[in-house]
Parts: structure tokens; C-alpha cells; sequence
């Protein structure tokens, strides 16, 4: 099945919520912003893409999920992104750095195929997602390299948030989830492999000590049932 074939048999039948004086039109170009799964499995029409960051947003595996990495009785967590003050009034204890970026691949949707494709996403972000936008930069270039970019995030107030969670909370879910998509653990490390492959430094500490508290579990798991 190519790409364009499974956009058109999506269903959008549960899309997200769109955001106010949302600033894109059908009809105009669209820009995604991926810093989780769509990093590495882009299940849509594209004809250009760009690996940057964005900033003052810490990525975060704060979302539970309960269609994709997990199940409604037991949910896996997933990517979202939290602006820096809304972090470090969750975690007073681990601020974030202000000078910190977060990286993730811009995706320029195929020309013409931009409704499908936001019909789409809009289904696959369902669960507790919603539209922003943001400006996605370089290190080469001072300013953007695209603007407008639109990214689900999965806001502190939806009900599929998970509230703050330790490290170690995060990496015994991730560790056990699993769902219609896969294990939990397969996405995490997934998106590791992604960041690594793309910028030397685009997997942050707080990924990187994450992956590394997940391993530990998942070994300490095969060795209880050997």
C-alpha cells in the first residue's frame, strides 16, 4: 500500500480540536511538525522535509495513550510538548533549561493533498491532542526556516494528560504498555534511534536517561520470567 493510499482510507471520523485563529486554509500549503512517532513513521504525502527545532517547549512523555502504545485500562505514554514555565511549575525541582530546543522534522504535505491529510492526522492525534503552531529553526540560519508549522500537542488541561510523573514512573509504564500500535518501549526507542540519526545532538538528556531507565526494566523484566 503506498503512502497516499493509507491516507485516503483513514477514517477522520474522532478529529482533534482545532485552535483558535488557526492559521492555516485548505488550499494553502501545509507544514507538520513531527518530534515524536511521525519522526520516524510518516504515514502521509510529503515533498519536502527539514530536520530543526523549535523553541522554548520541552518534549515529554506526560501523554497517556490508549489507542495507540497502550490500552483505556492500561494506558501507555506518548510525546507531547510543554512550554518551559508550564514545566518548571510541574517540576520546581528539574527547571528546564531556557536555552534548551527541541528537536523534530518539519514535513511540507504533498501539494494538493493537504485535506486528506489534516483529515488524517486529526484522526491519528485524537486522543487528547490539539492543533498550535510553531516556527521550526536551523542551526545555520538565525531566523526560521519555516513558519506556521503546524504540531498536536497535548495540553496540560486534556484529559488524557498524565500530570507530573517522576522519571522512574514514566519508564515502568513504558516499559509494560503495550497496544494496537506496538510496545510502548518500541516507540520510545524508535524515537531515539530517529534523533540520534538525524543530529548528533537532537536526543536530550531527559530522553536519553529515560531510554536508559526503560532498558533496565525491560532486562530486569525477561530475567524475572526466566
Amino acid at each position: 500500500m503506498t503512502v497516499s493510499e493509507t491516507v485516503s482510507t483513514q477514517s477522520p471520523a474522532v478529529a482533534a480540536p482545532t485552535a483558535a485563529n488557526t492559521p492555516w486554509e485548505d488550499g494553502q500549503p501545509l507544514w507538520v511538525f513531527g518530534y515524536g512517532s511521525i519522526i520516524y513513521r510518516v504515514d502521509f504525502p510529503i515533498e519536502d522535509q527539514v530536520f530543526g527545532y523549535i523553541h522554548s517547549r520541552k518534549r515529554a512523555f506526560l501523554q497517556k495513550s490508549h489507542d495507540h502504545r497502550g490500552t483505556p485500562t492500561r494506558p501507555g505514554r506518548v510525546c507531547t510538548l510543554i512550554p518551559h514555565a508550564e514545566w518548571n511549575s510541574m517540576f520546581p525541582r528539574d527547571p528546564a533549561d531556557p536555552d534548551a530546543v527541541c528537536w523534530g522534522m518539519a514535513y511540507k504535505v504533498q501539494s494538493g493533498m493537504e485535506q486528506q491529510v489534516k483529515q488524517h492526522l486529526d484522526f491519528r492525534e485524537k486522543d487528547g491532542y490539539t492543533e498550535d503552531f510553531v516556527d521550526v529553526f536551523v542551526e545555520q540560519n538565525e531566523g526560521p526556516v519555516v513558519q506556521k508549522v503546524l504540531v498536536y500537542v497535548g495540553v496540560s488541561d486534556n484529559p488524557s494528560f498524565a500530570g507530573p510523573s517522576t522519571l522512574d514512573e514514566t519508564a515502568q509504564v513504558i516499559a509494560g504498555a503495550e497496544g494496537p500500535s506496538g510496545t510502548n518501549r518500541e516507540y520510545l526507542f524508535k524515537l531515539c534511534d530517529s534523533l540520534r540519526l538525524h543530529h548528533p545532538r537532537a536526543l536530550d538528556p531527559y530522553l536519553a536517561e529515560l531510554e536508559t531507565l526503560v532498558r533496565t526494566y525491560v532486562a530486569s523484566n525477561k530475567q524475572a520470567l526466566q
